[in-house]
């Protein structure tokens, strides 16, 4: 599937540009990495979605350098004169330049956020086991770097050094003229099958520039549904992540499921059709008792889901290997939400709502009072538990009724739980009456 090496027209990223889309003190920043290389004549490349997106006009500050030398040694030694740490990943032959707070400030860099960190890779070409494995790799030029890339789009990269190559725009696969083209296009025909999770990327780039997708690669999509089942469950759900980072998220996801991408993780992986009215939810809509944000990433995964049902809810995020903690939040959504009718039940007494509410993480009662916006009565249950009802205990303790000769067991929990419902319904309100109305069941029992 190799395009034309060359675009119809060829346009250029100088110093201006990138200052007048990344800002000022990210163009001093690459500048200066640039000057370093140039230092050592190394040959320094800028690739990759940056390059996508100053030829879009679009700013981005997530920075990719490929080196055709150590770039773990050209990281460690940016660390070492200017500050910061570097983290290296020598398998991959790549590293990581954390920035700090005091580097601007060390470098007089001018005003405006710094990415808080840079990515450096040596050329490299790829190898894959099987579908879906990750790639075995070894160093190569630049020219083979760029063509191991998931999209032509991507597959583009401005040289740094040497000074007297910088400014040279390479584009070994056509992807200029796709750009130009608005279309998204694999490399090669083996793309998918060597990585199938570049359809989840195809299709996000796709909604994210208002692109169309180029007719072969649509049908190699297709062709490579089956090897999804084979890629590994944090490899999908961080792609879903990315997706949901999107505000064409919904869109994206439509699309999978419209594809049968979703149904090989899961077959009852479906999406609500109001998903994009949960996801828009802007942060004074959400109510005065959470401090969660509206684009936290358990209550994305938790409106995501919920919908699905109890009985196979499990099941995907075991699939999709999320967290213990991240499947609870999920989980305890999509039981609430399948109780939707008992919570806005309006002959219900508060202490029986109470008891479908307790142990649910409070991101989980965020989102079924997202997702149950068109019933108001449960919503306002909801509302007092988390303000009143949650909060409430007896003032009675196990101690007390050991202390009044009633033996240990079972029957502890239920003279507790009696109490505390006593309280959340207003049939008692203080000590005295608590006291009472123990007795009262006490009495009862025997």
């Amino acid at each position: 599937m190799r395009g034309p090496g060359a675009s119809p027209r060829a346009p250029s990223i100088d110093s201006g540009a990138i200052s007048a889309i990344l800002g000022e003190a990210t163009a001093r920043l690459i500048e200066l990495i640039a000057e370093q290389a140039q230092a050592g004549n190394l040959r320094l490349f800028l690739v990759g979605g940056v390059i996508r997106d100053l030829l879009l006009k679009r700013p981005n500050h997530d920075l990719d350098f490929v080196l055709e030398s150590d770039a773990i040694a050209f990281a460690e030694a940016l660390a070492a004169e200017y500050g910061g740490a570097s983290q290296a990943h020598k398998a991959f032959g790549t590293a990581s330049w954390r920035l700090d707070s005091a580097l601007a400030e060390k470098l007089d860099l001018p005003g405006g956020a710094l990415p808080g960190h840079i990515d450096f890779a040596r050329a490299r070409a790829e190898t894959y086991a099987g579908p879906g494995a990750l790639p075995s790799v070894m160093p190569s030029g630049i020219e083979r770097d760029l063509w191991r890339r998931d999209f032509t789009l991507n597959a583009l990269a401005l040289q740094l050094s040497p000074a007297q190559a910088a400014g040279k725009l390479l584009d070994v696969s056509g992807g200029l003229s796709d750009l130009e083209r608005k279309r998204v296009r694999i490399l090669h025909d083996k793309s998918f099958i060597d990585d199938p999770t570049r359809v989840f990327r195809a299709l996000r780039f796709a909604r994210r520039y208002d692109f169309t997708i180029e007719r072969e690669t649509a049908a190699l999509m297709k062709d490579a549904l089956p090897a999804l089942e084979r890629v590994s469950g944090i490899r999908l759900s961080h792609e879903i992540e990315l997706i949901l980072q999107e505000t064409t998220a919904v869109a994206v996801m439509l699309d999978l499921q419209d594809l049968g991408a979703l149904a090989r993780i899961h077959p009852a992986f479906r999406i609500n059709s109001e998903l994009d009215e949960r996801l828009r939810m802007k942060p004074d809509t959400l109510p005065r008792w959470t401090a969660i944000p509206a684009d936290d990433p358990s209550l994305n995964w938790s409106l995501l889901l919920a919908d699905v049902g109890e009985s196979d809810v499990g099941a995907i995020c075991g699939r999709l290997d999320l967290t213990q903690a991240l499947t609870r939040a999920v989980v305890a959504s999509a039981e609430l939400v399948a109780n939707a009718s008992a919570l806005a039940d309006a002959a219900a007494r508060p202490s029986e709502i109470a008891r479908l509410l307790d142990g649910a993480p409070e991101v989980s009662l965020l989102a079924a009072w997202t997702i149950l916006s068109q019933r108001i009565k449960a919503r306002q249950n909801i509302d007092n538990y988390v303000k009143l009802w949650r909060q409430l205990r007896p003032v009675a303790t196990g101690n007390d009724l050991k202390r009044m000769g009633i033996p240990p067991g079972p029957r502890y929990k239920v003279l507790l739980d009696a109490l505390r419902s006593a309280w959340i319904d207003g049939d008692i309100s203080t000590q005295e009456e608590e006291a009472l109305f123990l007795q009262e069941l006490l009495a009862k029992d025997n």
